[in-house]
């Protein structure tokens, strides 16, 4: 049998349900980036704050969902995207999708969304 809570465990701040865990709602938007092509010739380009993230709770993670996604875009799992040296033509938009990673809190459980970034060049 389990005991009966005294005074002082219903006072207590420490939760006793796990599942307390309030769902997270984070908010995140891609945007449309431009790089020129002069940039990506001869190396790398670094495409910065092209994902926004709001509300998350705890650790956010990126990682690159293979299907629907570009070889020549890469994310770090800060969510630096970045496009491989190469010869684009002009007006050429190129794809990545990113799942975004809440990893939530004491008081909050994980989420997750996924958006799709464009890099046109231009």
């Amino acid at each position: 049998q389990t005991p009966k809570p005294t005074p002082a465990d219903k006072n207590s701040n420490v939760s006793t349900n796990a599942a307390a865990k309030t769902k997270q709602n984070i908010k995140v938007k891609a945007s449309t980036k431009k790089v020129k092509a002069s940039d990506v010739g001869k190396k790398n380009a670094v495409v910065k704050k092209s994902i926004t993230v709001k509300n998350a709770q705890g650790k956010v993670k990126y990682k690159k969902v293979k299907k629907g996604s570009s070889k020549f875009l890469t994310i770090s799992k800060k969510g630096v995207i970045t496009l491989k040296k190469g010869k684009y033509k002009k007006g050429t938009v190129i794809k990545i999708k990113v799942k975004v990673t809440a990893a939530g809190n004491d008081k909050y459980e994980s989420a997750s969304k996924t958006v799709t970034v464009k890099v046109k060049i231009k």
